[in-house]
């Protein structure tokens, strides 16, 4: 593991109480008024029987498909965030790295319809190893689920190219917050990624904010071929 990816892991260790707080307290407005609706949306119209969240994070998501009548499990690999999801009694979370998830059980389900990651992407390794998952836990023609941030919107004023850059954890009123690297990447390049791993994309969502008009997020919905 490089330096990067290792940053990320202890980042969210010590974030981990922190951004509990802002989920719970809807203290973020883009997700509050865009991007947490965009993810339900997307998953409820797929009328999965089962999911695996990967990088559930204190397990909102979880919770709100589990009381929609979906079968599903939680996997992160922050131990604190995966205790704080099990907090409300239900059980169905698991601490795991990506690249362990083949090896973890969940309950009775040995195979998920899809697998959803929201804004759990980071690392420059994330695609394979949730790629590589895909393949012995998603059933035929399984889909992958991802809402990342817009790439156009998130690049800034730096070239529009994947690479590593520094988060700035702005926005998120009086939360204090341990900044972490993430890997950029562009539309093509997600794309790309999951095509070369015999993954296709079959839909592509732009959710935008109500006020500016401009695309938050973006939502791709990959198909394991």
């Amino acid at each position: 593991m490089d330096k990067n990816e290792q940053r990320i892991l202890h980042s969210w260790a010590v974030n981990a109480k922190p951004w509990t707080r802002v989920i719970r307290d809807q203290l973020l407005e883009s997700r509050a008024l865009v991007t947490d609706r965009a993810i339900v949306e997307a998953v409820v119209q797929l009328e999965p029987r089962t999911f695996l969240d990967i990088g559930c994070g204190e397990g909102w998501l979880c919770r709100e498909l589990f009381c929609r009548g979906f079968d599903g499990w939680g996997v992160d690999g922050i131990a604190e965030l995966v205790e704080s999801a099990r907090c409300f009694g239900d059980v169905r979370f698991v601490v795991s790295s990506y690249s362990d998830i083949p090896s973890q059980k969940f309950g009775s389900i040995n195979k998920f319809d899809c697998f959803i990651c929201n804004f759990s992407l980071l690392g420059e390794r994330a695609i394979g190893e949730i790629a590589e998952a895909g393949k012995s836990l998603l059933e035929d023609k399984g889909k992958i689920i991802i809402q990342t941030l817009h790439p156009l919107m998130a690049c800034g004023d730096s070239p529009y190219s994947d690479g590593w850059r520094e988060s700035s954890w702005q926005g998120i009123q009086l939360e204090a917050f341990d900044p972490a690297p993430w890997y950029f990447r562009t539309i093509e390049s997600w794309i790309l990624e999951f095509n070369l791993r015999n993954y296709q994309l079959v839909k592509l969502i732009e959710p935008c904010h109500p006020k500016t008009k401009k695309p938050v997020s973006i939502v791709f919905i990959f198909e394991q071929n």
